[in-house]
Parts: C-alpha cells; structure tokens; sequence
C-alpha cells in the first residue's frame, strides 16, 4: 500500500472510529453517534481507576551482536531469522559507515586509506580521545569500545489504553513496546540499529538530539518503506572543533568538543506527511547516552545512582573475538553482589546469561547497562480515546495541532510508581503532538481537594473559577521543590532550584526530586506518603496555552513561554494530575549528594560575534491554510540553506503572528540561545484572518535576562517560539555534510508542511546563497565492507531529485545578510 492510500484510508478509518460513541442509549446504530472528540472543559477529571496501574519502564534490548568492525561487516548480525549482511539490506547503511567524505581531510583523515576496516580504524586516531570518567585512561571517540548491533521491528501491536475502554487500541511500536525499548549508548560506543518495517506505511527514524550522517538521522524522505529494512548507524561521537589555525588561515589543530556530550535523547518517527499520525500512534522511545562528565557524576554519587554499579556495562568487558565469562551473585532485590570470572566464553553466551528469561531479547533488569533504579525516564502523552471502541481517535483533516484528554506516562494511563524516600532523577520528556506542559509537584490530598474544588480552597477560598487568578502563588506555596539539572539532550552547569517547569513539545526536562526532603517533617510514624505530577497550563486548542476555553477564536494566549517577572503565566484553577509517587520509607540506602548550585559540567564554548559566517532569518507563519516557513512549504528536493562545515551561523527565528506556539527543532547540532524578544503589544491585537497579516514585531522588547540564565546559557535542540516573539540562537555545523531538516515540533504543523532544509558543504563555499537544488544524500547506501561493492537504494526510486528549472529567490529574500568583519 503506497503512503497516500495508507492515509486516505486511516482518514477514513479514524473517522468511522471515532463516530462510535461511549454514549448510551441513542438509537439509530453506531455512525448516528456524535464523534468522539478532544473534551477541552474536562481534561482535569480523572476516571475512578486512575493511579491504580503501576509506571511501566521500557526495557532494554540485548544487542544481537558485539564486536569489531572486522568481525561485523561483512556477515548477518541482527539475528530473527535476517541472513542479510550489515549493511546489505534493501535501504543499506550510511556512507560514513565504511568510507571516509573528502571533507574529513580537515580534520586530518588519510584520504588513502581504502573503505572498509582501513578507514574505520583511521578515524579512530583523527576523532581523537576523550578521558574516561574513572580515570582508566582515555577513551577513543570513534569506536572506544565494540560496535553493538540491535534490531528493532517497527509492528503494529494491541494495548488497552484505558481500563474502561471497551477493547485494544491498534497502536504501532518498536518490537512491538509502546514507549519503545529504552536505547542505552555510551561516548564511544558505535551502535547499528536496524529498524525493520512491518507496517503498512512508510517510516523513518529520528533519534532527536543525536549527532549523525543523513542517512541515520531520519530525513523524512529517507524511508524504511514496507516490508523493508534500513541499518541506522549511531557513531556516538563529538563532534570536533578547531583549536588553532594556520598563516593561512585555514584549520591547523582540531580537539574534541566535550561540552557537546549528549545526556537525554530520545528516537520517534519522522516519516514525511505521517510524522504526526505515526507519533499518535505509539512511535516513540527513550535513548540515554552516557558521556564521560555524566558518568563521573553518577560515579562519585552527585546524581542519583549505585555509584560504580551505574557505571557499568557489562557488555563492554574487553575481549578478542571471546569473552571471560562473568558470573553474578546477587541479593534477593536483584542486586548485583560479586563478580566473578570464569572459564572462556563466546559473547553470544555472554548475552544469554545476562538475558531475562521472562522477556527474552532483553537484559535483566538488574543487569542492564548502567543499571540505575534511581534515573527513571517519564514519556508523557495526551490522546483522544474512543471509550467504546477503545481506539486513538485522530483527526486527519485537522491540521491545527492534536490533544487529547487522557494523559499517558510511559504509556499507561494515569499510573503510580513507587519509590523510596531518597533522592530520584527524572527525565521527563513531552512527547505529546501539540501539547505544552506545566509541571508541578502536589501532596496527594492537596491535589485531590484542588482537583476537586479548585487551587482556591486550599487557602480557605472556593469557587470553580477555570483558571487561577493570582499568578502562581497559590500553587507556589501548595508544590514541592526539586533541582532541574538539564534541558533537551545536554545537562546544566549547575543545579537550580524549581517548583514548575514550561515544557513544550520535544523538550525534555532532567529534574532531581528529593523524597527524603520531601517527608523528612513526617517523623518515625509513617509507612506511605503519596505526591501527584501534575499539569497546570491551561491549553484548549492546538495554537497552543490560553487564558481561557471559550474565546470565540481570539488568537491571544499567554505571554511568554516561560515564567518571567512581572509577565506572569496563569495557570489552571484545577490541576490535571498525571502520575502518582508513592513514598516509601526505607532506611540506609547511600543518597545523592547533589543540591542547589551543585556544579555539574564544563560550560559549553559560545559562540562569538566574529566565528559568525551569516546571518539567516526564518518567519514560521500560516499560509493558505497549513503551515510555512519565509513563505514556502517544505520542499525535500531542495537545500533553503547551505552552512558552511566548521562554520557558525546565527539564525532569527521569528513567529510570523496569529496567536500560534510553535517548538522549533533543529536536527544534528545544538544550538546557543542569543536573545528572546517579544513584542507585547503585538498580543492586544486580534485578526483572526487567515492567513493572518505578517506581523513584522516593530516594538519587541528583549525579555532574555527575564529567563533562568543557567538555562539561556545551556544547549538546546528546541528552542519555543511563544506568540509575537523573535529567537536568536548560533550554532555550528560539523562532521556531517547533509541533507537534515528544521522544522515545528507541534507535529501537526510539520506534516503540513513547516519545515525547511539545511545542508552543510565544505568550504570554500559561499553560505549566503538562495536555495538551489539539494546537492547531498541524494546518492545511495552502501555497505562498508571493501570486499562488496554492491549498493543499496538510499532514497526510494520513485523520489528522484528535483532540480527546479528557474532560481528560487522567495525565501532568499527573507535572508539578513552577513555580519560584516569588525
């Protein structure tokens, strides 16, 4: 089935399930039902079974294979019965896998050495080294450790995703997992995923946040179409920087950017027009990475953890070709007690005993890589949920952006988890379609009697007003403090105090939440303590937070998509609850030791003034109903811009009006916030034309030193533009040489078409050009083995590139030009 019939027909099939109604008692058969839709007025109540199932956390798969490249390349590796080489498939492997690109000379590449092993090992001394968190030695970041190969088959699967809905919801998952399994990678460790689909649509693959080739980051035209596979190869390298150069002013030394270390990733789908569809659907998951920095935070016990233990990954026990085998006494709770060696072993044997004989192709729980009870990942959600049919109700025709009111955390409605009165680290992720999060931390009966009567009657007031009048100083003094110690994929430099957190679309949030603090006053007397995650941003609609639900289409919303003094958020008068923590006390266990300004990474390096090659501006605005960017919809065949490798450039992203929120996520890189603007007499004006008139911002006031600044001054991968407001951010564009994509997360708006191109070329290039025809990735896969020179389809056949026949000059004339030369 080719992707347009796949969506004409789940059009029709959302809509013939979202028709059959939960309501009783009418007459007339099932289709006479009113449609089952998002209830705005009643997001905060909760069905009478909520917190009763406890957080699922997804597993982690076992690789089907570890080793050297040598021992990989050239024979099957990802088990299931799948006799096709790595690399040999029908959509291959990335070039970068077993060639090395012109461009890497620059870095010091032998540009001689012939594809294959000899040019693996190559970029091992010309990625240069790291040091090891332990203090063992350094660390190759090109392949520090084994390759790992994993498999993971894109299937349809069947849950029920409320108790009181009437069957299983048809949802779509990785290995069948809804999140999917959880992907732990290290800072040196090569990963091979090949993602196999069994669906009846196309998909792709993004691992958000990563740093990798084309091929492997999920560009929404390159496929893993139906019934075929593609190996994604994961380098789990950092990126290098230029250190010193030469008379000529060319790269003479290059080192590693540590700073750029990954901590919170995540992969989702990124299928061209299905992205939105997809994700509603279940195509999401969690992949830590580990870098140096981090690990040694967990190691000398600053952040949550066993120490040592969530160090260790016992796949990465050195070997040649075999193993020591390693045998493990444990506790009765599954800990890990002693480690003992013994007789030679081969490593599929050695992933045999640390399999989970009840789930086998996953790691036991207490033996997984950097196994760590105390760092729990939190995937939340919202969907529509046809009670009588049990289906996600989904819109196709809607393209505004998609809620839902029953909220999901790791996939299970409204669960519990239970923890311990210590210290817990929380990576918290929105991976919702076109929900904004506030969060909040409330004891249990605090929340209940808000919930129930609204925030007022916790300070002896009543009323059901719908939104909190007073700026968060009811919930303020009725929520709990934690420590936020990172933002997106990278952590802070130091920990800073919260009690809420805005977190729009694909952001993700790394919190400390301290349970002993929180029930330290409780005494000796006490056995439980319960705590409520909620949700206190009023959103009724897919433009994005508002004051209130029925507006009569008016278009303003809250000011700013942060908390900021003296332009405060309002925030619901009844809190939506999401997860329940159950404390339980328990006595003796080794804490955290990290608190308020506890230092934790090197800061990044920023980016000056006179690093900057051009300066480029992006309006993301509505036009001819959908979604655009300078003017255009998205055009995979073209690059809207052409950095130059190793270069910097600073981008304007400007929201073009009409009241809309819209996250915007830049592929391969992080990026540097500058400064936030934002006009705020530009919100009193209400036009609700469409598309509404570009709203040029003559008055906009930089609010940057209103925001928290260890976060300005962090990295981000998605950066919020609130309405009427202007962000400029710097990045640079390394290792990689394209295409990849930027784009609105609100995933609706992607899929209609508010996303644009960008493609790094090496220099000497000319970065101030209009868009031209995409010149990279266009090209096909291979396979790195020098000995098969077959190649494999890159992009499928049917999608050839496009070279348009006269200059486009529309969107090069939204361009600022560069920066001159002080």
């Amino acid at each position: 089935m080719k992707r347009r019939e796949f969506i004409q027909t789940a059009a029709f099939a959302a809509a013939a399930s979202a028709s059959v109604s939960s309501v009783k008692g009418q007459e007339g058969g099932p289709f006479s039902l009113p449609t089952t839709r998002f209830r705005a007025g009643a997001q905060h109540e909760l069905p009478a079974w909520a917190f009763r199932n406890e957080l699922p956390v997804p597993a982690v798969p076992l690789p089907t294979a570890i080793g050297t490249f040598e021992e990989l390349a050239s024979r099957a590796v990802f088990g299931l019965g799948d006799t096709a080489p790595l690399g040999d498939c029908f959509h291959g492997v990335a070039l970068e896998w077993g060639a090395t690109p012109k461009h890497w000379a620059a870095y010091g590449a032998d540009l001689t050495k012939m594809p294959g092993v000899e040019s693996w090992n190559d970029k091992r001394r010309f990625f240069l080294t790291v040091p090891a968190h332990d203090g063992s030695g350094p660390i190759s970041n090109w392949s520090g450790f084994k390759i790992k190969c994993y498999k993971l088959q894109v299937l349809e699967t069947h849950k029920r995703m409320r108790m009181d809905a009437a069957f299983d919801a048809r949802l779509y998952g990785y290995n069948g997992l809804v999140p999917g399994p959880t992907l732990k990678m290290r800072l040196g460790e090569p990963v091979v995923v090949r993602y196999e689909n069994h669906l009846e649509t196309e998909v792709s693959v993004h691992l958000h946040g990563g740093h990798n080739p084309s091929h492997s980051d999920g560009f929404p035209s390159f496929y893993v179409l139906q019934g075929q596979s593609r190996d994604y190869f994961y380098p789990n390298m950092l990126p290098l920087y230029i250190s010193a150069k030469g008379e000529n002013g060319k790269p003479s030394t290059f080192a590693v950017d540590v700073g750029e270390s990954q901590s919170t990733m995540w992969y989702h789908d990124h299928a061209m027009d299905a992205t939105a569809y997809n994700a509603s659907k279940g195509l999401a998951g969690v992949a830590p990475c580990f870098g140096e920095a981090e690990l040694k935070l967990i190691h000398d016990h600053v952040l949550p953890g066993l120490g040592a233990r969530s160090c260790t990954d016992y796949t990465n026990i050195p070997y040649t070709g075999k193993a020591q085998e390693v045998l493990f006494d444990l506790t009765p709770e599954g800990m890990v007690t002693n480690i003992r060696r013994g007789a030679d072993t081969t490593v599929e044997k050695l992933l045999k005993q640390l399999e989970d004989p009840e789930n086998p192709g996953y790691f036991r729980r207490e033996l997984e890589p950097y196994y760590n009870p105390y760092d729990i990942p939190l995937v939340l959600q919202d969907k529509v949920i046809d009670q009588g049919t049990g289906q996600i109700a989904y819109d196709l025709t809607d393209h505004n952006g998609y809620l839902g009111d029953s909220f999901f955390v790791n996939g299970e409605a409204w669960p519990y988890a239970e923890v311990a009165n210590r210290k817990y680290r929380l990576r918290i992720l929105d991976g919702a379609n076109a929900r904004v999060f506030r969060l909040r931390i409330m004891k249990a009966e605090d929340f209940a009697k808000a919930q129930r009567f609204g925030i007022d009657a916790l300070d002896g007031g009543g009323g059901a007003a719908e939104i909190a009048g007073e700026h968060g100083a009811k919930y303020d003094r009725h929520s709990s403090k934690f420590l936020r110690i990172g933002k997106d994929s990278w952590l802070w430099s130091e920990a800073v105090e919260k009690q809420s957190i805005v977190l729009a679309m694909a952001n993700r949030a790394d919190v400390v939440v301290d349970f002993g603090a929180l029930t330290k006053d409780l005494g000796a007397g006490w056995d439980t303590q319960e705590f409520v995650l909620v949700n206190t941003m009023p959103q009724f609609d897919g433009r994005g937070p508002k004051v209130k639900l029925e507006d009569g289409g008016d278009p303003r919303v809250l000011p700013l998509p942060f908390d900021a003094k003296g332009h405060p958020l309002v925030e619901l008068n009844r809190p939506i609850g999401l997860l329940k923590f159950v404390v339980k006390r328990t006595a003796g266990a080794e804490d955290a030791t990290i608190e308020k300004g506890t230092p934790l990474i090197a800061t990044h390096r920023p980016i000056k003034d006179d690093e900057v090659l051009a300066v480029r501006e992006f309006i993301f605005e509505r036009g001819k109903g959908a979604w655009q960017i300078n003017g255009r919809f998205y055009d995979p065949y073209i690059a809207n811009s052409a950095p130059v490798l190793d270069g910097a450039e600073e981008w304007v992203l400007r929201n073009g009006g009409g009241g809309w929120w819209h996250p915007i996520h830049i592929h391969l890189e992080s990026h540097q916030l500058i400064s936030y603007e934002k006009d705020f007499a530009a919100d009193e004006v209400v036009n609700l034309v469409d598309p509404p008139p570009r709203n040029t911002l003559l008055n906009p006031d930089n609010v940057t030193h209103l925001m928290d600044q260890i976060e300005v001054h962090g990295l981000h991968d998605t950066q919020v533009l609130g309405p009427n407001t202007v962000a400029r951010i710097r990045m640079r564009h390394r290792t990689w040489n394209g295409p990849f994509v930027f784009h609105c997360h609100n995933l609706e708006h992607e899929d209609m078409r508010m996303m644009y191109n960008f493609e790094p070329v090496a220099a000497p290039h000319n970065p101030n050009i209009a868009p031209a025809a995409r010149t990279h990735g266009n090209d096909v896969t291979l396979n790195g083995d020098s000995n098969n020179k077959k190649s494999h389809v890159g992009e499928p056949p049917w999608h050839h590139a496009a070279v348009p026949k006269t200059p486009i000059t529309d969107a090069g004339q939204e361009q600022i030009p560069a920066r001159p030369k002080p």
